[in-house]
């Protein structure tokens, strides 16, 4: 599948966990284009109150493994926490959030726009 995706200008994304060993993240990063999800957390995607204290080391762990992009998600749902995860990684994936904000709303579309202008603001005060 990889190379037939490869053939159509198309990256195949992996993911990496907090559990996956270091023979597993060099694996990975050998076989990825694109970029890398890191998953934050063990366990199932949704909206948390907190990640993983080891979010930091997690994305350090991977970056000595590979030059490409690191994206994380799994678990981030509110400003701070995407301002915690720029501060260290290449990008921050809030789908549960999203998904959430959209169904909470009157207006999908402005929930919509209101969680990602909140979102920004956090990671733009972050430095990330």
């Amino acid at each position: 599948m990889q190379n037939a995706l490869r053939d159509e200008d198309i990256d195949l994304v992996f993911l990496l966990a907090p559990t996956s060993d270091e023979c597993r993240v060099r694996d990975v990063a050998d076989k990825a284009s694109g970029f890398l999800y890191l998953v934050s957390l063990t366990g199932v995607t949704g909206a948390r109150n907190e990640l993983s204290s080891d979010l930091e080391g997690l994305v350090a762990r991977v970056r000595t493994a590979t030059d490409l992009p690191l994206a994380v998600g799994f678990g981030v749902s509110t400003p701070a926490q995407a301002a915690r995860v720029a501060r260290v990684a290449d990008g921050v994936i809030v789908g549960s959030a999203l998904i959430s904000a959209i169904g909470r709303g009157p207006d999908p579309a402005v929930a919509a726009r209101e969680l990602t202008a909140a979102l920004r603001a956090a990671i733009d005060g972050s430095g990330g």
